[in-house]
């Protein structure tokens, strides 16, 4: 399977999903119609997409898009939920990040932005154990792509203030604003003080 198949399938998955919070279940669906070894080598491809995401500015714009910053696991699920929008979305993503701001973010009934999406990488993992009656870590390549990965970007999340933000994503910030009744809790929300992040870190 080479990157080009593995968009297809992603492609496809959200053409049949009627519904954001669905792709992962029809993600196993469809996967599950594989040999065992194409599963894996779709798992690969997908883990060095995430690791290729894991940059500042991808990091600075997705805390934008979830209105708040992202702990380490919020990242890596926010990150999933990328690579699940389509290649598109994804590769625009890692050339501009603040190219997100254009696409259609569905919202939970509380009125939150659905930008996480943990379920979509246990999907891969459920297709497997269904095909193979095993786990994928047990798999002889499951971790093949670690050979090849990309070294994830060393940055600090302190460098994204709403002032940093404001300026590197004018499209972003500008939907975030728009989206906040209150502009001076806004502005706090991505304030750095002694007591850490808004004052909860």
């Amino acid at each position: 399977m080479n990157e080009q198949d593995f968009w297809h399938i992603v492609a496809v998955t959200n053409r049949t999903a009627r519904y954001q919070r669905f792709r992962a279940e029809d993600l196993e669906y469809h996967l599950s119609k594989l040999a065992p070894q194409l599963i894996v080598e779709f798992n690969l491809h997908f883990h060095k997409l995430v690791n290729q995401a894991e940059t500042g500015d991808v990091y600075g714009a997705g805390c934008l898009l979830s209105q708040d910053y992202m702990s380490d696991d919020s990242f890596l699920y926010f990150r999933y939920w990328l690579v699940s929008m389509g290649q598109t979305a994804y590769e625009q993503a890692l050339l501009n990040p603040d190219s997100m701001a254009m696409l259609e973010i569905v919202h939970d009934r509380d009125g939150y932005p659905r930008v996480s999406d943990e379920s979509y990488c246990y999907a891969i993992y459920k297709a497997y154990e269904k095909v193979t009656g095993k786990q994928i870590f047990d798999a002889p390549s499951a971790w093949e792509v670690d050979k090849n990965s990309v070294k994830p970007e060393d940055f600090n999340w302190q460098d994204y203030t709403h002032v940093s933000l404001s300026e590197k994503f004018p499209l972003l910030w500008a939907n975030y604003l728009a989206s906040e009744p209150d502009r001076e809790a806004a502005y706090k929300r991505f304030s750095i003080s002694s007591e850490g992040i808004s004052g909860e870190w």
